[in-house]
């Protein structure tokens, strides 16, 4: 989403070291930015609807600024123009936000703001007119914020400045995260997360709600949410020692690094295993689990439904959050997991804040220990990955997946079930299929739609498998129980329309899904099939020579998930790689989801 970073010092900021951290802001997602700084106490505005790197071709060298504070937006009110993008000004008052002023029509409508004129299409004009409204009642420009902080509905965080006090920057937070930190030459930073402001980090604190930070004369000052003085205590910053596995990785694309990097990262996440049994252990077995998450973390969510039912027999319950409206229910045994790559979703965090009470007995599965959802549940487990750029999730899902089967095991009590030596010693081999996939991936890249179809474990990876092909290559792709082909998807086969089988090692069903293969290449000749050798065995050779397939390796049953996640991942990088599209950043979408 939006992305927010400041630098507040005593020595002049250059703009190439500004906009090095800005850029660090990149991967949440943007279509336009910009940055406001004093010169020779001047206010300047510039902007773009291109990339950072644009911003650094209109920024002088030689800029003499001590303050300057900068956005990325991604756009919610109005299309991605010069005039809707930030930083934003009305007469004296400068500022870029990152949020939802969700009351912004009856704002605009009132009688402090109806006669005033609007130059763009945003809601964050709006807080450039009350913060001024304010001023003049006020005579101060911390209390003018604080006001508009009190009439504002939504999820918001916003920096502004006055053109005529330049040593003068008030920063807000409700809800959107926002981070204040201090360098160790004594830079006063913002930013919207950690990533941008590591450099040189010293300590960093993250805004409760409502809070206000005053910086001036070099001095700072936090207000609480009834602007009284508050005490902070800031955090030592600490980058996590898993960016260096990306940092070695070869230099295609984020993404693809990301993918790549899960070679040392899933081999080495069994060592949390044992720190996450002990931290767990005042936890009693729940009656019922319920697993709540968005996107990827809902896919995940769904394996481990399928995790605690067959190895914890806990029955389990997936949501996203949008679709939970079961308060009424006596929950005092249920357990309440909350999964978010970023800990900051906005669905996500807006349910858990809006019944605290309700959700106590709660655990959050994020890469962000320092982040929203990880405020509000009782316990937290920290993905440690590094920071994950790529919007489409890849090393983190996995993880995900790990992390829930831990705990399906850890409320089993069957520690002995632990047993990976198998899958530590056939993962890797994985790595060695992406020359195969790639050739695979031009077969299919200039299709329109894709079937991803699966039965037990597979069909939680087919829905992200459908979910990344459609994120990165923008191919329609569509997941289904392989079992319901014929209840109405199969209308919708022809020649060489493209289905992704994905064979589960359920002896059940096996042979059942093997003939649904069957009958589905009966109306389309262009099938793809990831399966386990042993399952290879059972399917015809005349049948096999016709299609195409990915031999996954054999390994301990609960595993075979991850083995089948990582080469469809491989293949969603190689369909986007093909159609030469922007596989980092992919159109219209934000890797962190501030806003509902």
């Amino acid at each position: 989403m939006c992305g927010i970073f400041s630098i507040y010092s005593k020595e002049i900021i250059k703009p190439s070291y500004f906009l090095q951290s800005l850029r660090e802001l990149e991967y949440r997602g943007y279509d336009s930015a910009g940055v406001a700084y004093f010169q020779k106490d001047n206010l300047n505005i510039v902007k773009t609807v291109s990339k950072i790197k644009d911003l650094e071709i209109k920024l002088k060298k030689n800029i003499n600024t001590s303050l300057i504070i900068g956005h990325t937006r991604w756009a919610t009110h109005g299309k991605p123009s010069i005039k809707n993008c930030h930083p934003h000004n009305y007469k004296d008052i400068v500022l870029v936000h990152n949020g939802i002023v969700e009351n912004y029509d009856e704002l605009k409508s009132s009688n402090i703001l109806k006669r005033n004129k609007f130059k763009s299409e945003t809601d964050t004009e709006i807080l450039a007119h009350l913060i001024s409204y304010y001023l003049k009642k006020e005579g101060s420009l911390a209390k003018a914020v604080f006001k508009v902080g009190k009439i504002i509905k939504g999820s918001n965080a916003f920096l502004c400045v006055h053109k005529d006090i330049p040593d003068l920057l008030i920063a807000y937070k409700n809800k959107t995260p926002l981070y204040f930190g201090i360098r160790k030459n004594d830079q006063y930073l913002f930013s919207s997360d950690t990533n941008a402001m590591k450099n040189n980090l010293d300590k960093y604190y993250y805004f409760n709600n409502e809070e206000i930070i005053e910086i001036k004369d070099n001095n700072f000052k936090c207000f609480d949410k009834n602007m009284k003085i508050k005490n902070i205590k800031m955090a030592s910053y600490k980058e996590s020692s898993n960016n260096e596995v990306m940092n070695k990785e070869e230099n295609k694309s984020i993404t693809y690094n990301e993918i790549r990097s899960q070679r040392l990262l899933i081999p080495k996440t069994f060592n949390a295993f044992n720190k996450i049994k002990k931290y767990l252990t005042k936890i009693n077995k729940p009656s019922e689990i319920v697993i709540i998450g968005c996107g990827s973390s809902f896919n995940a969510g769904m394996l481990g439904k399928y995790y605690f039912e067959q190895i914890s027999k806990i029955p389990t319950h997936v949501y996203s959050p949008s679709d939970f409206n079961y308060f009424h229910k006596n929950n005092s045994k249920v357990l309440y997991i909350f999964i978010s790559q970023s800990g900051e979703t906005a669905d996500t965090c807006n349910l858990l804040e809006s019944n605290a009470k309700f959700f106590k007995n709660s655990i959050s599965i994020v890469n962000n220990s320092d982040s929203r959802i990880v405020k509000n549940t009782k316990y937290n487990l920290n993905l440690n990955l590094g920071i994950e750029k790529g919007v489409a999730a890849t090393k983190t899902f996995t993880v995900e997946l790990l992390f829930l089967y831990f705990l399906s095991i850890i409320f089993s009590k069957n520690y002995h079930r632990i047993k990976y030596s198998n899958f530590k010693k056939n993962f890797t081999k994985l790595f060695n299929l992406e020359k195969n996939i790639k050739e695979i991936a031009k077969s299919f890249y200039k299709s329109n739609n894709i079937f991803i179809l699966g039965r037990n474990y597979t069909y939680p990876v087919a829905l992200e498998a459908a979910l990344k092909i459609k994120e990165i290559s923008y191919i329609h792709a569509e997941a289904a129980l392989s079992s319901e082909m014929k209840h109405g998807p199969i209308a919708l086969l022809e020649p060489n329309f493209p289905v992704i089988y994905l064979l589960s090692n359920d002896n059940e069903s096996i042979l059942k899904e093997i003939t649904n293969m069957y009958e589905t290449s009966t109306r389309t000749n262009k099938i793809l099939l990831l399966s386990t050798a042993e399952n290879l065995k059972k399917i015809e050779k005349k049948f096999l020579k016709k299609i195409k397939y990915i031999e996954i390796p054999n390994v301990e049953e609960y595993f075979l998930p991850i083995m089948f996640t990582v080469p469809l991942q491989y293949l969603s990088y190689y369909l986007a790689n093909l159609k030469k599209l922007p596989i980092d950043q992919p159109r219209n979408l934000a890797k962190v989801v501030t806003v509902v």
